[in-house]
């Protein structure tokens, strides 16, 4: 219900709240000292109060109110409906691929019970079936072995922390999205990456294909990407099922590395990359300047590239965003939050922040089918690359610029008190060390407007 909480009740936490559009599920942890029977006797004349349950498997099952049954026949309507009077339902609707089957919902005054009703309703031999519907968290989140260590797609320590990715991937994995990882390239035949990449590559430093891993950073950042889901090993990727497109630069040291940079964010966007991801900085200058204008305003045949970066890493807290981060709007600049939901104390930030993403003790993969830790806004860039491939994958015409919006528009406002969202911008609250906030994968997908064909 909609209008009723067992809050002010001794001994009753809420946990969690399942909504549909006719009401909501308040789930209760209880006390030791807190029992049903009281919140029965308190309110039970205004709404269902029912246990949950465990699963042998230990998973919780929710009563959600609502009962699913199979007619023997067609000419069994007129028995349902007399069931459902009797036991305080209604009928909600028809399945429409296997007419046999109807949902019915329990009425919420009246203290019943849909476990209780599926059974009388079942017992009465009328029926082929009759079961109550339980809800719980049905996600199969990853078979990969090291999942559980990646707590920005998933935080057991601080819930709502993270981005949200298991619900996001029961609506999008990238597929058919390229992401262009920038940096000093990727290992191509690593175990975790070799079956999503592209089948274009570049290098930079020779002006010619393949590219080259000079280190292990390209590598790294691309598995936060994009590293394949449910191989059974190592991790996953936001976008599980985009494919990396790999340009290599020697980073560190590289002659003319403006040049470099720039020919191979153009090599790129001509060669059908959707996403760039870039974690690395330069000195400002025009060569890739003009590269980054090319990318997000010719890109994908005029709708633009999507164009992500890191903020950038400081020394004393709270420096300036470094560049291209700062350059203009069109480049998504991306701060690192800790796994308790803060900024990290190297982050950059600035006046262009767009979004936060995990960046702190982040694993990937390495060169060498290998895997390790690293932090920095480096590892929070490709976060919002992945996002930005899933909700390409669910509308392919979207500009770089409507993406952009839906990733602000879709976010957690994470952080401590001193940095309140309270300027105003173009997508909604905002300030300089979180941005928009922390990129939420579930909500952005799903308020991701569907490809009109």
């Amino acid at each position: 219900s909609d209008n009723v909480s067992l809050n002010s009740l001794e001994g009753f936490t809420l946990v969690n709240t399942i909504s549909d559009m006719y009401g909501n599920v308040q789930v209760y942890e209880l006390a030791s000292s807190a029992t049903i029977e009281q919140a029965i006797k308190e309110i039970s004349s205004s709404v269902c109060i029912q246990r949950c349950y465990l699963s042998s498997n230990g998973v919780d099952l929710i009563p959600n109110g609502y009962i699913n049954v199979k007619l023997k026949s067609k000419s069994d309507f007129s028995k349902l409906r007399a069931a459902a009077f009797s036991n305080g339902c209604e009928i909600m609707e028809q399945d429409q691929f296997m007419p046999l089957w109807y949902t019915l919902r329990i009425k919420e005054s009246g203290g019943n019970n849909s476990v209780e009703a599926a059974n009388s309703i079942y017992e009465t031999g009328m029926f082929a079936y009759a079961f109550p519907s339980f809800s719980c968290n049905g996600y199969e989140f990853s078979y990969d072995d090291r999942i559980d260590e990646q707590w920005g797609l998933y935080n057991s320590k601080y819930e709502g922390i993270d981005i949200s990715i298991s619900q996001a991937w029961n609506y999008a994995t990238g597929r058919g999205i390229v992401i262009a990882v920038v940096d000093d390239g990727i290992d191509m035949e690593h175990e975790d990456l070799a079956s999503n990449i592209y089948y274009k590559s570049y290098d930079t430093e020779q002006f010619q294909s393949p590219s080259v891993p000079y280190g292990d950073h390209g590598t790294h950042c691309a598995g936060i990407a994009a590293a394949v889901r449910n191989n059974g090993i190592g991790i996953a990727g936001v976008a599980p099922d985009a494919k990396l497109m790999s340009i290599s630069n020697k980073l560190a040291y590289s002659t003319n590395y403006e040049r470099k940079m720039a020919n191979g964010i153009n090599w790129a966007w001509v060669n059908g990359a959707d996403v760039i991801s870039c974690s690395w900085a330069c000195e400002p200058n025009e060569f890739v300047e003009e590269a980054i204008y090319y990318a997000v305003f010719r890109g994908r045949e005029g709708k633009g590239c999507v164009f992500v970066n890191s903020a950038g890493n400081c020394i004393r807290p709270r420096g300036s965003l470094t560049y291209p981060a700062k350059l203009c709007e069109d480049v998504l600049a991306v701060a690192n939050i800790t796994n308790d939901g803060l900024l990290s104390v190297t982050s950059c930030v600035g006046a262009n922040l767009f979004v936060s993403a995990p960046g702190s003790y982040i694993l990937s993969t390495i060169r060498g089918n290998r895997y390790k830790f690293d932090s920095g806004t480096s590892m929070a860039c490709p976060h919002v690359a992945g996002l930005a491939a899933l909700i390409l994958e669910r509308n392919p015409s979207l500009t770089a610029r409507e993406v952009r919006e839906i990733i602000a528009r879709n976010t957690k406002k994470v952080g401590d008190i001193p940095y309140e969202y309270i300027a105003i911008k173009k997508y909604g609250t905002w300030n300089p060390c979180y941005g928009y906030g922390l990129i939420d994968a579930y909500k952005a997908v799903l308020n991701t407007p569907r490809n009109q064909k």
